[in-house]
């Protein structure tokens, strides 16, 4: 058929066995028509991002790199104490090879048997700890999940468990340091397998989906042709497990975004800050650690930058609600990019760019208070700034949901200004938001410069290590931004046109 000057395969598929519809399709197919299990018709249609990050060739190469780039930076860690260095032959042997076990970056089954036990621990607190339950937003097929919210009780449990764990004995409490290479090895490889299985389950085997609740137009593979580009990205937004044996089924990608990860990364911080605390260091390619602790070995901007870390995280469990209006859950599918992110990248480059980083130092960083003090001072602003302007939109987005009347709303003692979109959205113009349309950002953006900056001081080396996790941030937030603004340009149309004339600056008012 012909619809304008797009041409669209139209399929109504009856009820295969064991299947309900699962169809090849080829050529330029982009939409159709299955039925489920109630014989209820349910469409399908492409529309997903194609061809972000390079499509099939960029999403390849992104996927070589950014692992090998992340162990290039560890290597500099271990091998140089934070020294630039030339990644040659003997650089990746000697990170391979010839360091021992665990912190050499090769995998090992207790590397990978205790990201299993921590993952299984993870999804059991989930599970099984008391919640309220929480509505997200309204997805495109019109349904709103349910989410648990256990988040807070799930992240203490998290310390107050390794924490015993390590009093008895049981657990080493520099275990990270004295592991992270292999982690690091381990993760890289349960995301890859992660975004495998979520690509053939939810993916090529889309059908046996389509009568679960979350279930969108988009879901699942329709050009096999894509498959590098639909691997990279996801082909589900919010895919779930257990449907008839829990109350709220599990949701994959809230959890991995949430749980094991970002609660790994602050614990691994204070595995550092405890391998300081033992002197623990490499000697003749052995590690070694004191029997007996020592707080003058700790440097304060590790300790700074922990509990910097520390809160963002708590602060995310304790505004958990706040979560289901990111792009993270609203928008973005569940691939390698997100697998990977979580808990490939993240856990690990977010921990030891900074207290891993200062851990190996040749030189304790314990004398640098003026930078100490000035990075303290950048990232208690900046998180101030974070806050109160997420916290602002959030308010507004709750105002509406109950059914609030807007124009008794008040924004910095004002009538709230806003944009009332014909798709049925609210784009706020007042407050923070009327600065710039992602002024959020900058919080985010200077936040790391502080640690940053705490990393270094006189008599220290060059802190290269911090500084490319800065490097890391900015592009990715920058390109977060471009990719929201393009989303919202389609989603909006001509409302979108009339925000950015409200709303000129994307970030910095005046500037960008």
């Amino acid at each position: 058929q012909r619809s304008g000057r797009v041409r669209h395969s139209r399929w109504i598929v009856g009820d295969a066995p064991g299947a309900r519809g699962a169809i090849r399709v080829a050529g330029m197919a982009v939409e159709m028509l299955v039925r489920d299990k109630n014989g209820k018709e349910v469409k399908r249609k492409q529309s997903r991002p194609i061809g972000e990050f390079g499509g099939n060739l960029g999403c390849f190469f992104w996927m070589l790199f950014i692992p090998t780039a992340i162990w290039y930076f560890y290597g500099l860690m271990v091998l140089k104490q934070g020294n630039l260095a030339v990644p040659d032959y003997q650089f990746w042997y000697d990170l391979i090879w010839t360091l021992p076990e665990g912190i050499a970056i090769r995998p090992t089954w207790k590397a990978m048997q205790a990201i299993c036990i921590w993952v299984l621990f993870q999804m059991l607190m989930e599970i099984l700890i008391p919640a309220k339950i929480v509505e997200g937003v309204t997805l495109k097929n019109g349904n709103k999940l349910k989410y648990p919210m256990n988040g807070l009780a799930a992240f203490f449990l998290s310390h107050i468990i390794p924490y015993a764990l390590c009093w008895y004995g049981y657990l080493s409490p520099y275990f990270i340091w004295s592991n992270m290479g292999a982690l690091l090895t381990s993760g890289v490889i349960v995301s890859k397998l992660m975004a495998l299985w979520l690509y053939i389950d939810f993916g090529l085997l889309w059908w046996r989906h389509v009568d679960d609740p979350e279930f969108e137009e988009d879901w699942g593979v329709f050009h096999l042709s894509e498959c590098i580009n639909d691997y990279f990205l996801g082909v589900a937004r919010n895919p779930r497990l257990f449907h008839g044996l829990l109350k709220v089924p599990f949701d994959l990608k809230r959890f991995w975004n949430a749980r094991p990860g970002l609660t790994l990364w602050v614990v691994g911080n204070q595995s550092y800050i405890a391998a300081m605390y033992f002197g623990c260091q490499l000697k003749d390619n052995e590690a070694i650690c004191m029997e007996t602790g020592d707080w003058s070995r700790v440097s304060m901007a590790a300790c700074m930058v922990a509990f910097a870390h520390w809160y963002y995280i708590f602060d995310y469990n304790w505004n958990e609600p706040a979560y289901l209006t990111t792009t993270d859950i609203r928008h973005d599918l569940f691939g390698w990019m997100l697998t990977y992110g979580d808990f490939g990248f993240l856990v690990w480059y977010y921990c030891f760019s900074f207290c891993g980083y200062m851990s190996f130092l040749e030189k304790p960083l314990t004398d640098n208070h003026a930078n100490f003090i000035i990075g303290t001072v950048i990232y208690i602003c900046a998180m101030y700034l974070f806050r109160v302007t997420n916290i602002q939109k959030h308010n507004f987005r709750t105002y509406i949901a109950e059914g609030g009347d807007l124009s008794k709303y008040m924004v910095w003692g004002k009538p709230v200004e806003y944009i009332h979109t014909e798709e049925g959205s609210y784009l706020l113009t007042s407050g923070w938001w009327s600065l710039a349309r992602h002024f959020n950002y900058i919080g985010d953006l200077t936040m790391c410069l502080g640690w940053a900056i705490s990393c270094s001081g006189p008599g220290h080396i060059f802190p290269w290590i911090p500084l490319s996790y800065c490097t890391y941030f900015w592009m990715m937030d920058i390109h977060r931004m471009f990719r929201d603004e393009h989303r919202c340009s389609i989603k909006y149309k001509k409302d979108w046109v009339k925000y950015t004339t409200t709303v000129p600056w994307r970030i910095f008012p005046n500037v960008f």
